[in-house]
């Protein structure tokens, strides 16, 4: 079989697969969605959202790969090189941020993590980097201790 002739059917499988995990997506959404109204009644967003969110989406990407998607022209190779080892970086440093969270705790590790992507991924200078690391941490801070009131590990340092 030619390889050429395989490819549409290829993306029509993985179409597929989003659909069906998108049917998921919106059904979990949809029960977490009653749950919510039986026992918070009135509130506009919960737990529900982001899964229904999700849910749309894969529905709406696969339904699009298996109708109207054409195959990609373009031969895929694996990196080489220096953009191989900056992948590599950077998936060592996201394990590092794994292991550092529990004993350093979220702010900290976040922190870390955040400046050493920016420099190795973003090849920002170490003032752009740590200033942007800055930046992130106190946004994500933000958006999930103080905003979505979420318990962050504090590790050590308690923070």
């Amino acid at each position: 079989m030619n390889a050429n002739r395989a490819r549409p059917i290829d993306g029509k499988i993985v179409g597929a697969l989003l659909v069906l995990l998108g049917i998921v997506a919106l059904r979990e959404g949809r029960r977490l969605y009653v749950l919510r109204e039986t026992l918070v009644a009135g509130a506009v967003v919960g737990d529900d959202t982001f899964p229904m969110i999700v849910g749309a989406a894969l529905l709406a990407l696969g339904a699009y790969l298996v109708v109207a998607a054409a195959p990609p022209a373009a031969r895929v190779e694996l990196p080489s090189g220096a953009t191989r080892a900056q992948m590599l970086a950077g998936a060592a440093v996201l394990v590092a941020y794994w292991v550092m969270v529990p004993w350093l705790g979220y702010t900290s590790s976040t922190a870390i993590v955040s400046v050493l992507l920016y420099r190795g991924m973003g090849g920002y200078r170490w003032p752009v980097a740590v200033l942007l690391g800055a930046v992130t941490t106190g946004v994500l801070y933000l958006f999930f201790r103080v905003w979505l009131l979420q318990p962050l590990p504090t590790g050590i340092l308690g923070g």
